[in-house]
């Protein structure tokens, strides 16, 4: 047979199976495309990943996030708003009558309680902020509809904008004046602050430069913030232990003027602890900084030759409102899960602070909060935290007889070996010796080993021992139990610092208390 031609001449080629093959995958390709495509309506790029024009419960953003549809989105896209502003408010959508913008619930504040009336106002440093504060805002600022941080230099850590709370300060209280080394090189810095860090001191430098910030710090957030009725002042180590805080206030009254905290003394000068956090009623800051009187400024030159911004807070709370501090510990507390001293004195009181907690620490209390705020919530109760809670959780799992190098900090009654004219103990070590005629024979021969240290501990009663330590020749106890922390071992055996508990007298003694159900709340007077 003669093949056909082509115009051409060259010899027409029949479509092979496979090219039919291709050809029919390509078609119907094709039609399943245009039938997606009218299913699907009108898209583009844009409108997929537009966070104006995605829907209306979009779970990847924060529940401080604007959610919804609004009606102005050219406000949204306009880069001239300053959405860190302190009195930026996102419009409302049209037509609601709550003037409130939907938000979406984070599952992860599931019983998380209402703190509308609370303003909690953190304090920071510039050379510790990207350290502390993201843990922060991810776990226990994570829930908050508004709160204020404040430090030494303006900063934007993840979104969340940083106040400078020093850029108020008088001039002539910062110039030639070397507690401000730190604030200086800060604006200076042109690349990363850790890096200009490593010029100084930053530890001593920024400790020298806090102390200007307190009273800067509450004259702005009244300012800022003049209408909530409660003021929380803490630190970026500062937890704070909501559902506690929120019942409690319950039981305040914020038009009376009072300050809480836990109370400490410098010059028989009665103050708040700022670790530890204080709390300041809507009438203690309108009289102490309310309206324009300019009130930290005042103590910008003294505050030179002063300690401490917390002390310099209750002096100028005092000479501008007459309001004194009043003493809230254990409620208001300066100790962690690991150093709370659990016993008689720390039990059925509920705990609203604690101090001195570090990024893991944070987190690890929160998830345990969490779950406890979930529980509740679907249980239709709620339970503040009690100290004796933090022990069933965080120390009792952990209770061992001994432990090689570590401090329990066992330290309210010592036996020292004082025959030997070359050890050298402390006055205040010495002070809190036991006469000789009220040492019973296990007692006398507490100093000579860690193993007769705590034969003594064991032979004695709840109200004498419940743990001890020993290192070289010194024997010290403790009324209280608690974790302790990890020490280097030393180079020399004598020099190891050992700890024990007496666990079964602690479990006796715990099994004994009474359920707490009563909560044991401080006295406010008002």
């Amino acid at each position: 047979m003669i093949p056909q031609k082509t115009r051409f001449g060259s010899p027409a080629r029949m479509p092979s199976r496979r090219n039919f093959v291709v050809i029919s995958f390509v078609a119907i390709s094709l039609l399943l495309l245009l039938y997606t495509s009218r299913r699907l309506g009108s898209w583009s790029y844009d409108d997929a990943y537009s966070p104006h024009k995605q829907s209306e419960k979009d779970p990847h953003k924060s529940q401080h996030a604007p959610q919804g549809s609004h009606a102005n989105e050219d406000f949204l896209n306009d880069p001239s708003v300053n959405y860190t502003d302190p009195q930026f408010h996102y419009p409302t959508d049209e037509g609601s009558n709550s003037g409130k913008t939907d938000l979406v619930v984070d599952p992860m504040c599931e019983g998380f309680p209402d703190t509308s009336k609370i303003l909690l106002v953190m304090k920071t440093g510039a050379s510790e902020s990207f350290a502390r504060v993201p843990t922060q805002v991810m776990t226990m600022l994570r829930c908050l509809p508004d709160f204020l941080i404040f430090s030494d230099m303006a900063q934007d850590i993840g979104g969340q904008h940083i106040y400078d709370s020093l850029d108020t300060m008088l001039p002539e209280a910062q110039e030639g004046n070397s507690d401000f080394d730190l604030y200086r090189r800060q604006k200076w810095c042109q690349v990363d602050q850790d890096n200009c860090n490593k010029l100084g001191d930053p530890a001593r430098e920024g400790w020298n430069l806090d102390k200007y910030k307190n009273v800067h710090i509450a004259e702005k957030t009244y300012q800022m913030r003049p209408n909530y009725d409660w003021y929380l002042f803490v630190d970026a180590d500062t937890y704070v232990l909501w559902s506690g805080l929120v019942e409690w206030t319950k039981k305040l009254n914020p038009k009376k003027k009072v300050y809480l905290g836990s109370v400490t003394l410098i010059h028989d000068f009665s103050f708040a602890h700022g670790g530890s956090g204080y709390l300041v009623s809507q009438a203690s800051m309108k009289e102490m900084v309310g309206g324009d009187k300019k009130v930290a400024n005042k103590w910008d030159v003294r505050a030179k030759k002063e300690c401490c911004g917390d002390y310099i807070f209750a002096l100028a709370l005092k000479q501008e409102a007459g309001v004194g501090v009043q003493q809230m510990w254990p409620t208001i507390n300066g100790e962690k899960p690991a150093t709370l001293p659990f016993g008689p004195n720390h039990w059925c009181h509920p705990i609203v602070t604690m101090h001195h907690m570090n990024a893991e620490e944070i987190n690890s209390f929160w998830h345990y909060e969490r779950k406890r705020m979930v529980a509740d919530s679907r249980e239709k109760k709620v339970r503040p935290i009690r100290i004796k809670d933090i022990y069933d959780a965080f120390l009792k799992p952990k209770m061992n007889e001994t432990r090689e190098d570590w401090d329990n900090n066992a330290d309210n009654t010592f036996y020292l070996d004082i025959s030997d004219p070359k050890r050298k103990w402390e006055d205040w070590q010495i002070n809190r010796m036991k006469s000789k005629e009220k040492l019973n024979d296990l007692e006398k021969k507490a100093h000579l080993s860690f193993k007769d240290c705590g034969n003594a501990c064991k032979s004695l009663g709840v109200d004498e021992c419940f743990q001890y330590r020993y290192q070289d020749g010194s024997c010290s106890m403790s009324k209280a139990f608690l974790l302790g922390h990890p020490v280097r071992k030393p180079d020399h055996e004598k020099d190891r610092v050992y700890s024990g508990w007496d666990v079964d007298k602690i479990n006796k003694w715990a099994s004994e208390q009474k359920s707490c159900d009563e909560l044991k709340w401080p006295y406010v007077r008002e």
